[in-house]
């Protein structure tokens, strides 16, 4: 099983980053010191061979062909095969982790809509659990090589416990030409439906809900399993695996010192060891082990899983579900907190640390209202009210509601009683600079306009049927269009008098399509509400 470092990196002090950096269990030097003592050995012996074995004429011809090997390293891609090939086989991984399979959802369930405290109730919970580890194991013997050393038969699941005699017989009864991972879910669902019979589960919902687990465990297992059964193809790691090799088998040659002056690739110095190479090495080499221990996690590797200890794992938890622990619950009592207010204790060591108590981000708008404010007044939107008049329609409600006197949050709070940071009065300060700054009055197009660009700083004057209001403050950009309503029917003299032309307000935004009618373009601009309103 793969080492675990978790708790050395519970805090990121320097030391603990150092001290896991030297781990050799599971560790990337563990995994290429003897690829790259091998290398170094074959980049030693080029090296000693080019500088006292070769003549000049030799070194020569040496040193133009190090040219030709260096100029065209870059034609293997080394970056994208290797890249594309880790994130395949790291997503297969996780896939294949997430799917090995827990069965306490399992238990659970059984547990909680199967009654029965006798031997019989007993009997159908601890064995419906029992067949879906049995499945489990079956696979798991097919596919891990661990396990299958722990299981190289049948009998030895039974010595195990995993099966019983009487399991074994009906198992090898039942004809088959493919594997019989199946046979222990089939029992489960059989022993379900027994369970309904007999009056256990009470509905057919409860019934569902645990064959529903059941399934999704089932699921899982048939994934694993196909991931076994087709691999990725053997070229592509076959591909990358070759790809690395061979630039590193070309750097023998092309990332040697040259050590004539008058040669055409020169190095600036000679330092004999080539130290960026073996950084280069360490990286694209550990990045290829990862991938080759991660293509295969059910293997005896440090790296691989653990699928015996989850075997015993399910086993062990289900049963205690199902049975040690069925309806069988601790005696209510009231909680310390019954008469109290709910504040949980720490330990002293605990107490010492801050804890990180979530607020609201907006909570932080609350220190840009100025200290004096003691009341907001809440007012209708003036533009709902023009809606409303033009429409015909008034609301009841008075037109001024007040909320009295605004309550701080201190967190934020900015008065002279609390004595302010320098980070608060810098920051304070920067957001001064991009404070929203209150914008002008609505612009509106007078009558007769022609609908053109405009600047968002023209100014026109209000209509008639909009004059005596107040400016409108609304966030989006819109055009109002007024139409004049022509009745189909005509009018007698008395409906003229007594019912006037109304006119219909159309909004749209910019892209919207208007007819061709009186236009009036409206441009609300953005403002601060407590300073407008």
């Amino acid at each position: 099983m793969t080492y675990n470092y978790h708790y050395d990196l519970a805090t990121s002090q320097r030391k603990v980053i150092l001290k896991l950096f030297f781990k050799w269990k599971g560790s990337l030097w563990k995994a290429i010191y003897q690829d790259l003592f091998i290398w170094c050995f074959l980049y030693a012996l080029v090296s000693v061979i080019y500088r006292y074995a070769l003549d000049r004429s030799q070194q020569d011809t040496f040193e133009r062909f190090m040219q030709f090997c260096n100029r065209r390293l870059d034609y293997i891609p080394i970056n994208f095969m290797l890249g594309f090939f880790v994130t395949t086989v790291i997503n297969r991984w996780m896939t294949q982790f997430a799917n090995l399979g827990m069965i306490d959802n399992i238990a659970l369930f059984t547990s909680m809509y199967l009654s029965g405290n006798d031997e019989r109730g007993r009997i159908l919970r601890r064995s419906i659990v029992r067949f879906c580890v049995m499945s489990q194991t079956m696979v798991f013997r097919d596919i891990h090589i661990g396990v299958r050393k722990r299981f190289p038969s049948l009998e030895t699941m039974v010595a195990a416990g995993i099966m019983t005699s009487a399991d074994l017989k009906k198992y090898n009864e039942v004809e088959s030409r493919y594997a019989k991972y199946w046979l222990g879910f089939n029992w489960s669902f059989n022993l379900l439906n027994e369970a309904r019979r007999e009056g256990r589960i009470e509905s057919s919902y409860t019934q569902n809900a645990i064959a529903e687990e059941i399934r999704t465990f089932r699921s899982g297992l048939s994934l694993i399993w196909t991931y076994d059964w087709v691999p990725l193809p053997l070229m592509y790691p076959q591909l990358v695996f070759l790809a690395v090799h061979c630039y590193y088998l070309v750097c023998l040659v092309s990332r040697q010192f040259v050590i004539n002056s008058d040669a055409k690739m020169t190095t600036e110095i000679d330092l004999g060891v080539p130290f960026m190479t073996i950084i280069e090495f360490i990286f694209y080499m550990g990045w290829l082990k990862v991938a080759m221990d991660l293509l295969n996690p059910f293997g005896e590797d440090e790296d691989d899983f653990d699928c015996n200890f989850l075997i015993d794992r399910n086993l062990t938890v289900a049963m205690g579900i199902v049975d040690d622990t069925h309806d069988d619950g601790p005696i209510l009592e009231k909680d310390m907190f019954w008469n109290d207010t709910v504040s949980p204790l720490y330990s002293t060591a605990a107490a010492q640390r801050n804890v990180n108590f979530y607020f609201g981000s907006a909570t932080n708008a609350d220190s840009q209202i100025p200290d004096n404010v003691r009341q907001i007044t809440m007012v209708p939107h003036p533009f709902n009210e023009k809606l409303d008049q033009k429409n015909g329609k008034r609301t009841n409600r008075p037109p001024v509601e007040s909320v009295v006197e605004l309550k701080r949050d201190q967190r934020f709070s900015t008065g002279n009683n609390r004595k302010q940071t320098v980070e608060g009065r810098f920051s304070n300060k920067i957001g001064a600079i991009f404070q929203k700054r209150h914008s002008k009055s609505l612009t509106v197009a007078p009558e007769g306009f022609n609908a053109k660009a405009r600047t968002s700083t023209d100014i026109e004057t209000l209509p008639t049927f909009l004059t005596n209001q107040k400016p409108c403050y609304s966030n989006p950009e819109c055009i109002v269009e007024v139409e004049e309503e022509e009745n189909d029917s005509p009018k007698t003299s008395t409906d003229s008098k007594q019912d006037p032309p109304r006119k219909r307000v159309n909004i749209s935004n910019k892209r919207g399509t208007l007819h061709n009618r009186e236009k009036i373009l409206i441009i609300f601009r953005k403002c601060d509400i407590y300073g407008k309103i």
